[in-house]
């Protein structure tokens, strides 16, 4: 992982590089909310498979759509959640 600072640097350049360069960019993380900022379409995957893919608005509203968020607005997180059946925390648990 990166400190803060480095961090922020890191996705500043990366949106940089796509909006100057109109390219194409795969990133993959665990921080649901970094792929929220950064990314235009989010493939979701568990036990290596695709279990969604679609634009990070697309995904939320799924999940509001399948009412499983309490009545507020859906995060990445939820998303995660909703499609895997499991937390982040779990994942990262299971890897360590």
């Amino acid at each position: 992982g990166l400190d803060p600072r480095s961090k922020r640097s890191v996705q500043e350049f990366v949106l940089n590089l796509r909006n100057l360069h109109d390219a194409t960019i795969v990133l993959t993380t665990h921080d649901m909310d970094e792929a929220d900022r950064l990314c235009d379409r989010i493939a979701i995957i568990d036990q290596g498979r695709i279990v969604a893919l679609d634009t990070p608005a697309g995904l939320k509203a799924l999940v509001k759509r399948n009412g499983s968020n309490n009545g507020h607005d859906p995060t990445m997180e939820d998303v995660f959640m909703e499609l895997t059946g499991k937390s982040l925390k779990e994942d990262e648990e299971k890897e360590e």
